[in-house]
């Protein structure tokens, strides 16, 4: 799901073209050590100076601009740079944390239609791969059991083998940049409450794919609720119109087994990677005697986050909620 966090720039690449800003992408290809980005993190740079995205947090990224504006000024396809600790002065360009990044720079301009066609695919909610020839600059969207072009086609297991890894990075013995599309985390919330308006601010920013369960129609409304799907209805009705697998989270919000208790059996029985629910210790001790009894065993249980969110001390709905989206966003990484 980490590219999702790309989709934005994206999104903002292929504006600024059509509006006729000569750009450049900048994408981290490797990294050492303490890197501030990991490797898929993106930048783009017009010929205004308009920067968005980032790929080291700040510490390379006024070098980063100079250098894409020299790509666009020359009229170079790409440019790969790399970045090491520095060490001499605090104004030469360097990365502070310690690491090293390599990153490669490519003008865009002429890839319009590659880009139309990668930012199509996420909005259909397709899994793909962009694969990038260090050495040539020559890109190829890869899908599973589809052939390559003869440039790309002797790498064929290689480019298979890391694919399944959903990661970024250089294939080991080839020059080839592998970035994985991956569809977003897809976010289940069980209860319109306060607590669940912060909740989808906060998940928003991780262009999570957000829903929200909950069968009392004055709860879940598209006034209090404007940017996410809503479905007023009982869980495991509600479930009968979402597509589910492993790449899914469930946040139970209520505090009412008649809404959370079949939403949680449900996430246990299809595996979801993260199920938290809201409520004291003396209610999370219920709700565990109430899965024990519908069959449920002891590992199931314990594998659900509650009391849900990491301990931050703070009591008001926006605390509640930036804790439960830090355990969210925790449990992805350790993926």
């Amino acid at each position: 799901m980490k590219n999702s966090f790309n989709k934005k720039i994206l999104e903002k690449a292929f504006e600024w073209i059509k509006d006729n800003n000569k750009i450049v992408m900048i994408t981290v290809v490797e990294t050492w050590g303490s890197s501030p980005k990991p490797i898929g993190s993106k930048m783009i740079v017009n010929e205004n100076k308009e920067f968005f995205g980032s790929v080291s947090g700040g510490c390379i990224e006024s070098f980063i601009i100079q250098e894409s504006l020299e790509v666009i000024k020359k009229n170079e396809l790409f440019k790969i740079k790399k970045f090491k600790i520095s060490n001499e002065s605090a104004w030469n360009v360097g990365l502070s944390c310690g690491g090293e990044i390599t990153v490669y720079l490519e003008e865009m301009n002429f890839r319009e239609k590659a880009l139309e066609q990668i930012i199509q695919k996420q909005k259909n909610k397709l899994e793909f791969a962009l694969l990038t020839n260090l050495s040539t600059g020559e890109n190829e969207i890869f899908e599973k059991n589809k052939s390559l072009n003869k440039n790309f086609e002797k790498f064929t297991d290689q480019i298979n083998s890391y694919y399944l890894s959903k990661n970024n990075g250089v294939i080991k013995d080839t020059n080839i940049f592998i970035e994985c599309y991956n569809n977003p985390l897809k976010v289940i919330i069980i209860g319109a409450v306060h607590i669940a308006q912060y909740l989808t601010d906060f998940a928003d920013k991780f262009d999570f794919e957000i829903y929200i369960i909950d069968p009392r129609n004055y709860f879940g409304t598209k006034e209090r609720f404007p940017n996410v799907e809503i479905i007023n209805e009982w869980p495991n009705e509600a479930f009968k119109k979402l597509k589910t697998n492993s790449n899914c989270a469930l946040i139970g919000l209520t505090h009412d087994p008649k809404i959370d208790d079949p939403a949680l059996q449900y996430a246990l029985k299809k595996n979801f990677f993260y199920i938290g629910a809201l409520g004291s210790k003396k209610t999370h001790e219920k709700r565990c005697d109430r899965l024990k009894n519908a069959g449920f065993t002891k590992s199931e249980i314990d594998s659900i986050h509650g009391p849900i969110g990491i301990k931050l001390g703070g009591k008001s709905a926006p605390e509640i909620a930036l804790s439960i989206i830090a355990q969210l966003v925790n449990e992805i990484y350790k993926k």
